[in-house]
């Protein structure tokens, strides 16, 4: 018995399936009956249009004449062979019954009526065939039509679709369109354990365990590349016909139907005509290549990652081994100065190279910790810890821990008008202040002024850090925040910029749902803003 049986499908596609199976039975039956109805009502307006001929005087030939046009017609309407058959006796023995003498019976006296009879009979076959031939070409040529547009649709769904769940669904459901019944596709990328079931009519499938009686030969396609089941030399009495879907020898998916027509008669031949199968096999051809573009289109995107992925690496190494060398050896060369010769210098040298190798510490310890802040928030693992803190409060605490040379500069940290709170990770804001302040004093000249300052936007607060440096060209603007990109301009001291603390900002204020921005200070320097989510402030009296 065939699994694919009303009992075992959903509630609407068991209310389908009931519809489309009744709806055949139906038209079987109401063949003949409407078949029956239709030719007489033909023949009665023949007869009618033979007696209105006879009032008239025309001869007999132009009356039978009428009756083969009445033939000719009922075959184009009847849509059964017996009833093209039954309309030509009819019509011979309404002729006989109404204009042969005598009169309303069905006897003739003329000698020469039985050949009429023959000839008109004989007339009326040719025409009821070669009228039926016709409509059959005509049906044929519609089914055709209709099939070929469903193959092209297809094929056109498929070729702008570039994602591979959409690939095989719009497979499946053309499929099931097709067929007029359930059909399952197997996704080897998930495992023959589970299928997809697409309905006629329905727009998503359902997604089902493998039958246990199908696993076997859906295992066996997947890995033979080659049809199984029903009408196969493999599984041949599985009642299921499963094909894959493959490309160079890759499958895919397994396409699976039972191949069995509720309509068919007990020992009728079970195989899909030429002309279905052949779209069966194109639109899993279709499918095949869709889903070949798909993973070209897709090892073309991972192969530009993993070779983004090395040059942010080599970026890195190159960096590090350029960069990390001159305080490494400044820290290295203090020391021992220190440990050999600390004896010999006055306590003012002893006093510059402690600040030195301090100096060079401190920029390395921030370096490593931008270095792992970034590598976090790029690879997801970093978790925001998120609680209403006093934005002024945040400020004060990036300024307790700015670079050392702080003093040599003018910083102004306006306070706000108001009372605002805002909803951050308060210890990963205070880093992004420290970067763009210690950002300013690295590439101004001792004495420039850095400003920062906050404005409530309504629904969220903007925080700036600004100063009147140098600034930053154009050209350089949309490549700062861009990770290891220390731009053109030199810094005074010999430790060049990672490029990692702009970025790190970023990548922190973005994972709050807010942006960061570089413009001009007028009327020169740059302004770095931010923006993060505030909340309002109620005061209960």
């Amino acid at each position: 018995m065939s699994s694919v049986t009303p009992h075992s499908f959903g509630p609407s596609a068991k209310k389908l399936f009931q519809t489309n199976l009744l709806a055949r039975q139906f038209k079987n039956r109401r063949s003949l009956p409407l078949d029956f109805v239709m030719y007489n009502a033909v023949l009665a307006g023949c007869t009618l249009i033979g007696l209105l001929f006879r009032s008239l005087g025309f001869s007999d030939a132009t009356i039978i004449s009428v009756y083969i046009l009445g033939v000719l017609i009922s075959a184009v309407l009847v849509t059964s062979y017996i009833s093209n058959i039954i309309v030509s006796f009819e019509a011979m023995i309404v002729f006989n019954f109404f204009f042969t003498q005598p009169l309303f019976t069905l006897h003739a006296y003329d000698a020469e009526y039985p050949v009429t009879f023959v000839v008109m009979l004989i007339v009326s076959f040719i025409s009821t065939y070669i009228a039926a031939g016709l409509k059959a070409i005509a049906m044929q040529s519609d089914e055709t039509y209709e099939r070929t547009k469903l193959l092209f649709d297809t094929a056109t769904q498929l070729h702008k679709l570039s994602d591979y769940d959409e690939i095989l669904s719009t497979t499946g459901s053309q499929l099931a369109k097709l067929m007029d019944k359930p059909v399952y596709l197997y996704d080897m990328s998930r495992g023959p354990e589970t299928s997809l079931l697409f309905y006629p009519g329905e727009a998503f499938p359902e997604e089902i365990p493998t039958n246990i009686k199908w696993l076997s030969p859906v295992k066996w396609v997947n890995r033979n590349n080659r049809e199984a089941g029903i009408g196969t030399d493999m599984f041949p009495s599985n009642e299921m016909r499963f094909l894959p879907v493959s490309s160079h020898d890759h499958v895919y998916a397994v396409f699976g139907y039972n191949p069995e027509d509720p309509d068919r008669k007990k020992g009728e031949n079970i195989q899909l005509n030429p002309f279905d199968r052949e779209l069966i096999v194109s639109i899993l051809g279709e499918c095949s290549m869709a889903l070949e573009r798909e993973r070209i289109q897709r090892e073309k995107e991972e192969e530009v990652l993993r070779r983004r992925n090395e040059k942010l690496r080599a970026d890195l190494l190159r960096s590090i081994s350029h960069d990390l060398r001159t305080p490494l050896t400044s820290i290295s060369g203090n020391a021992s100065n220190l440990l050999y010769l600390g004896d010999d210098f006055d306590d003012e040298t002893r006093k510059r190279l402690y600040s030195d190798i301090y100096d060079d510490s401190v920029w390395l310890i921030s370096l490593v910790e931008n270095l792992l802040a970034v590598s976090r928030i790029e690879d997801g693992t970093m978790q925001l810890h998120r609680k209403l803190e006093l934005l002024d409060d945040i400020i004060s605490e990036a300024l307790m821990h700015i670079d050392r040379r702080a003093s040599q500069y003018t910083i102004l940290a306006e306070p706000s008008d108001e009372t605002l709170l805002v909803d951050v990770d308060g210890r990963l804001i205070v880093q992004v202040l420290i970067n763009l302040i210690n950002n300013a004093i690295q590439y101004t000249p001792p004495g420039s002024v850095i400003q920062i300052g906050s404005v409530n936007m309504g629904d969220c607060v903007k925080v700036t850090v600004s100063d009147d440096g140098p600034g930053i060209p154009d050209s350089e603007k949309d490549s700062v925040f861009t990770m290891f990109y220390s731009g053109s301009q030199k810094v005074k001291d010999s430790k060049r910029s990672l490029g990692l603390g702009l970025a790190l900002c970023r990548s922190i204020v973005r994972a709050h749902g807010c942006e960061i921005m570089l413009d001009d200070n007028m009327p020169h320097g740059c302004r770095f803003s931010f923006t993060l989510p505030v909340k309002e402030v109620t005061l209960h009296e």
